[in-house]
């Protein structure tokens, strides 16, 4: 299970130590008499050792059996019966014998250790909670493994009841914040989630995020007033904060107080302190904004080159966007290129590049663009439709052709794409005179507008 790591890496610990501890144990038993009982049963206990070792489990257990029949009340024997028969995944077996161990010595940790994994095997989690519980005392780390088996049980109170424990005498930990959200969002317990963020902003408001997280989950709720009222005191009590006005700016625009939303939007986007994706979002929002209300483009002459620069790849992709549809081509080629410098295998932004080249006559750039990137993607069409356009701007005309033939063979149920290659090959065959193949085209071309 996943969320078991800890104490799936102690298993695996604890897995090598018992031939440790059961040489212990039989070292403690033989040395009590050297009869021959006991050297039949030292005998056939290290014989059992030897072959789990090499794992062949199945004669382990046979040598087992015969120590059993010699020492039928020894606990080591079950014990290490339970172990080969979880091997061979015979797992009523290895509970029978995890069981019979434990009852014979009920404070070995090593057994319920060995029991408890078990059941996590089986995903049998309400078992497996039970064995952990006599664990806990020994080992509290095993506390955050019973906050997962909660969760896998579906029991959300009780595991965040371990939760509360475990932040009240360790601290707080970002690792379990996320396993209490993932618990809130399971279970639906949003007044629960309040309150813990009420009670966490209330302990520490020192700390700005605890601001956030509320404002976020009153959001969240379409709790308007109580978000912005979280906000306005956020500013109250960090005048100087950055962050305030991540969520400061999405209320003055929804208050219509775009003045006060532009000056957030500055502070966020222009701010050394708010992580990148902050900045990409509040951006994104904006630019938003910005298409229905175009008038306040002038605000964005501010940030255009503060947002990018610790978030490149990114932020140069969301204003290469916006910028094409703002019909501001050459500003578009030029973030879709930064972008492409950090993310080389986007087909998107190679794609929207091809395409500009040809939009503002840049054929030449788009002949060398597209070949280039043919060799990358030797199977995508609209880099031959965009090359074989390109060349035959530049009359390149046999170059045109070969480029456009050649991309046809790529077409699969793309009507549009092959309605474009079409008339650009019965351009390309009519300025080489070729007026059979031309017409040829045109006609495949009509026959596709008529359809």
């Amino acid at each position: 299970m996943k969320r078991t790591r800890h104490g799936f890496v102690v298993f695996c610990i604890l897995i090598s130590s018992f031939g440790i501890q059961a040489q212990a144990e039989t070292d403690n038993l033989l040395s009590v008499s050297n009869d021959s009982t006991h050297v039949k049963f030292q005998n056939h206990f290290y014989d059992a050792m030897k072959q789990k070792a090499l794992e062949n489990y199945s004669k382990a257990i046979d040598e087992l059996i015969i120590c059993k029949s010699l020492k039928p009340t020894e606990s080591v024997v079950f014990h290490e019966l339970g172990i080969n028969y979880f091997k061979l995944k015979q797992y009523e077996s290895a509970e029978y014998n995890f069981q019979k161990a434990i009852a014979l010595d009920a404070d070995n940790f090593w057994y319920r250790e060995s029991l408890y994994h078990l059941y996590i095997d089986q995903k049998r989690f309400d078992e497996a909670i039970l064995a952990l519980q006599p664990m806990l005392s020994r080992h509290p780390d095993y506390k955050q493994d019973l906050v997962n088996l909660y969760l896998e049980a579906g029991r959300y109170d009780d595991a965040l009841t371990v939760l509360d424990d475990l932040d009240n005498t360790l601290g707080i930990k970002a690792s379990r914040d996320q396993i209490r959200k993932e618990l809130y969002d399971l279970s639906g317990a949003e007044d629960k989630r309040i309150a813990h963020l009420q009670k966490r902003l209330q302990e520490t408001p020192e700390e700005p995020t605890n601001f956030l997280n509320l404002i976020y989950a009153y959001s969240k709720l379409d709790q308007k007033k109580e978000a912005f009222e979280t906000a306005l005191e956020f500013l109250k009590q960090h005048p100087k904060s950055h962050l305030v006005h991540v969520a400061l700016y999405k209320f003055y625009l929804d208050a219509k107080e775009y003045d006060k939303a532009i000056a957030s939007m500055k502070i966020v986007t222009t701010s050394t302190v708010v992580v990148p994706s902050l900045k990409v979002k509040v951006l994104n929002d904006f630019m938003r904004f910005i298409a229905e209300f175009p008038e306040y483009e002038f605000a964005l002459a501010d940030v255009t080159n503060t947002v990018s620069e610790n978030t490149p790849s990114r932020s140069d992709l969301e204003w290469a966007d916006y910028y094409y549809n703002q019909k501001a081509y050459l500003k578009a080629i030029s973030s879709y290129s930064k972008a492409l410098e950090f993310d080389p295998d986007n087909f998107t932004i190679i794609k929207n590049l091809a395409l500009l080249y040809l939009e503002t006559n840049q054929f030449e750039t788009a002949v060398l663009f597209t070949d280039d990137q043919m060799e990358l993607y030797p199977s995508q069409p609209l880099l031959y439709l965009v090359n074989g356009t390109a060349n035959r701007q530049l009359n390149n005309l046999d170059l045109a052709v070969e480029s456009l033939t050649t991309g046809l063979d790529y077409l699969f149920d793309n009507k549009k794409l092959e309605h474009d290659f079409y008339k650009q090959l019965s351009t390309a065959f009519e300025l080489q005179g070729n007026i059979e193949e031309s017409e040829a085209f045109t006609k495949k071309a009509m026959a596709l507008e008529n359809n």
